[in-house]
């Protein structure tokens, strides 16, 4: 399992990321081979809008392994650097300190020409970034799609990511296959409605045009990289990873890659982690459950098919139509359009609102206390007893969530549970949001998978039930795709996404670039 560590390895490095942010010039020094187009995409249509360089190191001072032979987060520094410095970089190079320089990278972000939502072409953003040696041969040998997850701050995406946390899952995705032992040119578009697009809706879990803009995106960043910079081996191979909702837009991208014959990425396989893999099934689990852990998130499920299909609209569908009165007057809807709070800031702004408002009849989230879950109000600030309860309040932990009944009108759960029609909701919309729901789902239309499908998920995910990988599982079969069912005591959604990250992915990767890939179904953790 020596490749597992490696990744582990190649992320705890990459978590810590920051790095420094220069203005784009024209003097893009190509390093090794003098590059030329290779007309995958009309270069006409791509703009930099930024560029930069950021190095590695190692502290040598510490230089302590972890549990399993893993280095620790504490053991690198990651920093900006000049051009200058970036030029002059050797291998053996030492910092103050004693520690050594492990790599070094360049990043920029382009936009690029494609079609949107409304039908329209326009400009989308993405970031690239590849390995940086000055004056030595640094010819990338794969592509990574890097996918992200659901995030509803525009602060969030990719293109931001000199502003983000050390800890970002963007920092991940850009440096995961550039970190040590890996060779690669990493492209991670900006959904449409976040970068350049922030004005836009954000057509959430849209999966035949997310996957288009995602292929050119890659396609105008690869075509820009080998004009600009250099050409790729002559042997590359890519492939699309993601978590949440960014592993149901890598398996929408391997899809449309299949679907329409598109082989310019000569995309292999995609490493999907516990996406939403079926938008319909994904919403009648919650009715099951009973418990929303992340009420924005059958939010954004009616935002993006009200907003961005046109059937919906057709239908005169509208966000009241589907939710309670109490869950629309928290500004959910609101909070997502304007786009300035993260998926935490929302999870704390419907605990504020519940606190204030709950006990007059208002949106009511429960919280964890040494009791259980008890609804968080003014009324249950106190116990019985006169004491002060201990509420635990940790967003994203799944530690507070609300009933269904709380976000969604009776008519809705009575339909999506066993088909009745209560006369609250118009059925000719009811039917709208299925259909609507039902056509982004990785199966439909009959679909037949080829190679390189691999999706991991967790048995215990309370954001994004397992029974998104069971629908894909049950639809095409195990002979077909490989799949890595995930038990461990890290059952929540973000919990397992770092576990994906650090320990499985690396090696979930190496299998589809190394042509090792091969349909197996397991059980891990």
């Amino acid at each position: 399992m020596n490749t597992i560590k490696t990744s582990a390895l190649m992320i705890l490095g990459s978590i810590l990321v920051a790095f420094s942010f220069t203005a784009c010039s024209d003097d893009l020094d190509p390093t090794g081979q003098i590059p030329s187009p290779n007309n995958c995409y009309p270069l006409s249509d791509v703009h930099v809008m930024a560029s930069g360089y950021v190095k590695t190191l190692k502290n040598k001072k510490t230089g302590t392994l972890g549990e399993g032979n893993e280095f620790k987060p504490e053991d690198f520094v990651i920093i900006p650097v000049s051009e200058e410095e970036a030029k002059a970089f050797d291998d053996g190079d030492t910092g103050e300190g004693g520690s050594s320089i492990i790599e070094m990278y360049r990043w920029t972000t382009l936009t690029y020409r494609c079609k949107t939502a409304d039908g329209s072409q326009k400009d989308l953003s993405e970031l690239v970034v590849w390995p940086y040696r000055w004056g030595k041969d640094c010819t990338p040998s794969q592509l990574i799609i890097g996918c992200h997850s659901t995030i509803t701050s525009d602060e969030q995406r990719p293109t931001n990511f000199t502003n983000m946390s050390f800890a970002s899952e963007i920092n991940m995705l850009a440096l995961f296959a550039n970190v040590l032992s890996q060779n690669a040119l990493v492209i991670v578009p900006d959904y449409e409605g976040y970068g350049i697009t922030v004005s836009s809706p954000h057509p959430y879990c849209n999966r035949e045009l997310t996957a288009e803009q995602v292929v050119t995106g890659a396609k105008a960043g690869l075509s820009w990289f080998e004009d600009q910079i250099k050409m790729m081996d002559d042997n590359w191979a890519a492939a699309a990873i993601g978590y949440s909702q960014g592993g149901a837009v890598a398996a929408g991208v391997l899809r449309y890659c299949q679907d329409h014959g598109e082989s310019a990425l000569r995309l292999q396989g995609a490493v999907c982690g516990d996406g939403p893999y079926d938008p319909l099934a994904t919403l009648k689990r919650y009715i099951v459950m009973d418990k929303l852990y992340m009420p924005v998130a059958p939010a954004l499920l009616l935002k993006g098919s009200i907003d961005t299909d046109p059937e919906m609209k057709a239908a005169g569908c509208i966000y009241q139509d589907f939710v309670t009165d109490k869950f629309y007057q928290t500004g959910i809807f609101d909070i997502i359009r304007d786009k300035q709070l993260t998926t935490d800031d929302v999870q704390a702004a419907l605990l504020d609102h519940s606190l204030n408002f709950g006990d007059a009849g208002g949106f009511v989230m429960k919280a964890l206390t040494s009791e259980g879950f008890v609804p968080y109000t003014q009324n249950n600030l106190v116990d019985e007893s006169g004491n002060k309860r201990d509420f635990e309040l940790e967003n994203g932990k799944g530690y507070n969530f609300c009933t269904v009944d709380q976000c969604l009108k009776p008519g809705v759960i009575a339909y999506f549970t066993d088909g009745t029609i209560t006369g609250d909701v118009p059925e000719s919309k009811l039917k709208a949001l299925e259909k609507s729901l039902s056509k982004n789902a990785l199966t439909a239309d009959n679909f037949k998978p080829g190679k390189g499908f691999t999706f991991f998920h967790s048995t215990g995910d309370e954001v994004v039930p397992y029974c998104n990988l069971e629908s894909v599982r049950n639809t095409w079969g195990t002979d077909q795709i490989q799949t890595l069912s995930f038990q461990s005591y890290v059952s929540l959604h973000v919990g397992t996404g770092t576990v994906f990250f650090t320990l499985y992915c690396g090696d979930l990767v190496d299998e589809i670039l190394k042509g090792t890939w091969a349909p197996r179904e397991r059980t891990v953790g």
